[in-house]
């Protein structure tokens, strides 16, 4: 251990502050674009965005690591650097907001539409009877085609 500066004698000196707020930029820039695809229900298009946010999240996510590991490394980022990195990480939080807000109005709308195109799908295809007279109705519940291989 260096006893000047009480840092492990194997571990990193400083974090890169820069890198961390390049990354949380650019996270935070895809995010306004899925937000953008999310209004125009364009959701397909969602999945071309996911490997770059994965591989941003797991970058930061290892910074996040060293800092956890190495405590200090946190007091050797520059006042401008941290005064930097404050205001992404405010604008990442917003945009992260609005983009949970999205996702859950994209899935409430899916949702609806899966149980409008069930409902249509049941209506159409709903199983006719006949009555002793030979008139059909649909039935009032759901019946199950069944054949029966009986031999005498």
């Amino acid at each position: 251990m260096n006893t000047q500066t009480k840092i492990p004698a194997k571990s990193p000196r400083d974090i890169k502050a820069r890198d961390v707020i390049i990354l949380t930029a650019r996270l935070a820039q895809l995010l306004a674009e899925e937000v953008d695809l999310l209004s125009e229900m364009k959701v397909a298009d969602i999945e071309a965005l996911q490997q770059e946010k994965l591989f941003l999240a797991n970058a930061l996510d290892a910074h996040r690591k060293l800092i956890d590991q190495y405590p200090y490394l946190s007091e050797t980022i520059p006042s401008q650097d941290r005064k930097d990195l404050q205001e992404v990480v405010d604008v990442f939080n917003d945009i992260l907001e609005e983009n949970h807000r999205k996702l859950l109005l994209a899935k409430e709308v899916n949702h609806r539409i899966v149980q409008a195109i069930t409902a249509v799908v049941k209506e159409t295809t709903a199983s006719r009877v006949y009555d002793g007279k030979g008139a059909a109705f649909s039935a009032p519940f759901e019946t199950l085609s069944v054949t029966l291989d009986k031999k005498i």
